[in-house]
């Protein structure tokens, strides 16, 4: 037997949704894409219209690093200073930089990421920089000196390029590959540009 009581309680409590979603709705937050550029058509794309109309200043460069706190400061320098990108590019720091960038089982999330930041914010430029001793490859220990390491990470970076132009072929793509120099037991860091 049907429990009136439970049936009147079902109805009371889908009248109570209803009208909060009506009103809930009417001020069109949740579903004004205006205000919310995040909400997913219907080929379950995000949509960034509302952003791109609202942006008044866009970032001409992608830098793409490894995470590696070594090079940290160094790679700020040349970034800000040597190159004159100080605020006004995106910040990518991976580790490994352009090994995750290669690998076939990480590549389509990195490739993705990179993609959104060169959509959203009309990406110019990308730098790419990557460094000897990287633990990505195995630190230095993984190649017998320190020209095998060099042609192998310079070898991958170039690949990274095209594979870069392939997927963004409109963008400049620069090359560093940074070294650590001692210099009387002061360790400095330079970089070289890849050509």
């Amino acid at each position: 037997m049907v429990n009136i009581k439970n049936i009147i309680t079902t109805i009371i409590l889908m009248l109570v949704i209803q009208c909060f979603y009506v009103n809930y709705t009417a001020s069109g937050e949740p579903e004004n894409e205006k205000k919310n550029f995040f909400l997913r058509s219907e080929s379950s794309e995000i949509n960034y219209e509302h952003f791109f109309e609202g942006k008044k200043h866009w970032c001409n460069t992608m830098v793409i690093n490894c995470s590696d706190f070594r090079f940290a400061r160094a790679a700020q320098e040349l970034i800000n200073e040597k190159l004159g990108f100080k605020g006004d590019y995106d910040y990518f720091s991976i580790p490994g930089s352009i090994r995750n960038m290669l690998n076939k089982e990480t590549r389509k999330l990195v490739m993705d990421t990179f993609g959104i930041s060169v959509r959203l914010h009309h990406v110019k430029r990308i730098v790419i920089i990557a460094h000897e001793d990287c633990i990505g490859y195995g630190g230095e220990e993984a190649f017998s000196d320190h020209e095998e390491e060099y042609n192998r990470i310079v070898q991958d970076m170039k690949k990274a390029r095209r594979l870069m132009r392939f997927r963004f072929h409109d963008l400049s793509i620069y090359l560093f590959y940074g070294r650590i120099i001692d210099d009387n037991e002061v360790k400095k860091f330079e970089y070289e540009q890849i050509l």
